[in-house]
């Protein structure tokens, strides 16, 4: 009898076995859908460009800039008053709501910059291709408040503490869409002439300051955490573009490069010419624990490998620079503002963008494709992609060394 319930008990645990390793195998048809990724902000006219493409089958063979869609009817609809922008293709499945193939673009022109979009409303996008159409609505946040941060002294590896700044993150307070163009238009001109109050923070170099994330901040910010899923910040370096000639060790202390005197040959051509004078640039052994590093090999690890300039004939070719302007994602208050947002001195135009539940649900995919069976949440209906929306506020800061 005790054989024959051991014999019962393993057949059920085989079946259980069995059945928790069964699938479903079904053959799910391919349809080609529509891809379309979209992105508006609240006080401000549309000013991202929209993309459309479409699928491609896993077997099939074709080049990706061929799945771009260069006709497809595009347009933006406010729900709460029914008033449309239509967009206009670019070429490589780009639009944009201004029609640049037009004569007169005046009256265009004053309708885009008239739309402008509005926080706590509804708005729907529809694409539309062939015999394709995808759907998707999102709702515009409030807008996001911030404060500067009263952050504790930091602690660095030495044990020796670091204070960390309070700055004016407000200066440019319910700024409005014509004074933020100026504003990008001529940076510095602009802060000058209108006596905004800029603060100004060091951008130091050693262990406690730039050896990995968790390095000192250079200033805080506060926001309501609990309002919002995910905060996008767009750190804009407004002086990366700034050309001046490498620095040099002023030996003799004369104030002027005499020959023989050493200086940083960044792009490795042998002479003294120009660079991108304000790029955060250091190949100065010491500044650390381990003598062997230097700032730009860390940089390298933690940011990305400095680029150079292609081939031109001029002192751009080979020179380093770094992409600017970056973005990240932080859902965590007080926000520590630290080396890793920061690849040039100069003027900063920092965005702190609260995103919608699209922006959120789309990331709690896998947009990176670290699994290519698992699909991110899209929220168009019968395509994919992402429409979301954001509330942004923005303010300056200007970013020094030391020495200054």
């Amino acid at each position: 009898m005790v054989k024959k319930i051991k014999l019962v008990i393993q057949f059920i645990t085989i079946s259980l076995i069995m059945q928790s390793c069964s699938f479903d195998d079904n053959t799910i048809n391919y349809e080609e859908q529509l891809v379309v990724f979209a992105s508006i902000n609240a006080g401000f006219p549309v000013y991202d460009t929209v993309f459309v493409s479409r699928t491609a089958e896993v077997n099939e063979s074709v080049d990706s800039d061929d799945l771009y869609i260069e006709n497809a009817d595009v347009r933006l609809i406010n729900i709460s008053d029914g008033s449309e922008l239509k967009f206009y293709s670019l070429g490589s499945g780009r639009y944009y709501p201004i029609d640049m193939t037009i004569q007169n673009l005046d009256s265009v022109f004053s309708y885009w910059v008239d739309y402008v979009i509005s926080s706590g409303t509804t708005y729907r996008l529809v694409v539309t291709h062939e015999d394709n159409s995808v759907i998707a609505e999102t709702n515009v946040p409030e807008k996001i408040e911030i404060t500067s941060a009263e952050m504790s002294e930091f602690q660095c590896p030495d044990e020796s503490t670091e204070p960390v700044s309070i700055i004016d993150v407000n200066n440019l307070e319910n700024f409005t869409f014509e004074q933020m163009l100026s504003l990008s238009q001529n940076p510095l001109e602009y802060i000058e002439a209108n006596n905004i109050n800029v603060d100004s923070v060091e951008f130091k170099i050693g262990d406690c300051y730039t050896k990995s994330f968790a390095s000192a901040p250079m200033f805080g910010v506060d926001y309501n955490q609990d309002d919002y899923n995910t905060i996008q910040i767009i750190s804009n370096a407004l002086e990366s573009d700034v050309s001046g000639l490498e620095p040099f060790d002023d030996e003799n202390q004369n104030g002027v490069f005499d020959e023989g005197e050493n200086f940083s040959d960044r792009n490795r051509n042998g002479s003294r010419d120009s660079c991108y004078i304000n790029l955060i640039y250091s190949e100065e052994k010491g500044l650390f624990d381990n003598d062997s590093l230097d700032y730009n090999s860390l940089a390298n690890i933690w940011k990305e490998p400095l680029k150079r300039g292609s081939a031109d004939g001029t002192w751009r070719e080979n020179s380093p620079y770094r992409n600017n302007p970056w973005l990240w994602n932080v859902d965590i208050s007080p926000s520590p503002i630290m080396w890793l947002y920061f690849d040039y001195y100069g003027y900063y135009m920092m965005t702190f963008k609260s995103t919608s539940d699209s922006y959120f649900n789309y990331f709690k995919g896998d947009p990176v494709g670290q699994n290519i069976y698992l699909l991110p949440d899209s929220n168009f209906e019968g395509g994919l992609g992402v429409f979301y929306s954001s509330s942004s506020t923005s303010f300056i800061v200007r970013v020094i060394a030391t020495a200054e």
